[in-house]
């Protein structure tokens, strides 16, 4: 099926370590990319840092003889036949040498790529956990869409969450999301909060007051949710759902409530650090969504 949009994808890069764990992410950027009628790339980078470190720990002279790098083209070659097969996609294959993070960001510029693919695990520069070292490098840095793959799941999406803080960062998330899957129930949900809550419980601040403090936050809430409402453009309904609470206890628990396959979340950048730029909810709901998880920028 082949849903055209005003932000339509042309091309899908999806980043694999060539490990059995990396297929998830590279089978979920083939649904996608036939989804669309797009171009796939699946993306290799060779760290020679990282082989290096390998051969000095273990006894290298017993293994094959073949060029690392060689063994890793071969591999991936493989991988695309594989892939193309499966799911009927143009397909095509590139490796890079050097640190995975700048190469990754680089290589989706050059191809002027609309979504970059990861998955969770893999066996080098995935790592154990997706927000380790580089991948959360190149989280932070992306300046495209990137889907972090936690599950295989249809591209046929049933339920899709749309995380707002009313911002132009959620609005322009969920207005992607809404232009790439016009088609899938998708909810705007806001976790409202009394900012230093906790402080003024501390300070003596009575029940009552904070009740009023809470009422008043929460119609707020519901004025800008409108106005967000009236700026998507969308076919079909959006829903909308405003709950009281933390933001990552609240999204956490309205994912399984509805059992939605995909998070989409707006991401906020600045100048710190970039292990900073995630921001604390964001690195949270990264870590913790029982669902796959966009990040838009």
């Amino acid at each position: 099926m082949n849903t055209t949009s005003p932000q339509a994808v042309r091309t899908v890069v999806v980043a694999t370590d060539l490990s059995p764990a990396s297929e998830i992410a590279v089978d979920q950027a083939a649904m996608l990319a036939r989804r669309w009628d797009a171009d796939l790339v699946l993306l290799h980078v060779f760290n020679d840092g990282v082989w290096a470190t390998i051969t000095a720990i273990y006894e290298s002279e017993v293994w094959a003889v073949a060029e690392p790098v060689l063994v890793a083209r071969n591999r991936l070659s493989q991988q695309v036949r594989e892939v193309a097969a499966r799911h009927a996609v143009r397909a095509r294959g590139e490796t890079r040498t050097g640190r995975a993070a700048s190469e990754i960001a680089a290589f989706c510029r050059e191809q002027d790529a609309q979504l970059l693919v990861v998955g969770e695990h893999g066996e080098d520069w995935i790592g154990e956990a997706v927000l380790g070292g580089t991948a959360q490098r190149v989280l932070a840095r992306a300046d495209l869409p990137v889907l972090l793959v936690r599950r295989a799941v249809s591209a046929e999406l049933s339920c899709i969450l749309l995380a707002t803080d009313f911002s132009d960062n959620a609005t322009r998330a969920a207005q992607l999301s809404l232009d790439w899957f016009p088609d899938v129930r998708q909810r705007l949900l806001h976790a409202c909060t009394v900012a230093f809550e906790g402080r003024m419980r501390m300070a003596g601040v009575s029940l009552e007051h904070i009740e009023g403090y809470r009422r008043d936050e929460l119609a707020r809430a519901e004025q800008r949710m409108e106005a967000q409402m009236q700026a998507l453009r969308s076919a079909a309904p959006v829903g909308k759902r405003i709950v009281q609470g933390y933001p990552t206890t609240v999204l956490l628990r309205e994912i399984e409530r509805l059992g939605a396959e995909l998070l989409v979340i707006g991401k906020h950048g600045g100048t710190m650090l970039d292990e900073r730029l995630l921001g604390s909810i964001t690195q949270n709901l990264l870590y913790r969504a029982d669902c796959n998880v966009l990040l838009v920028p």
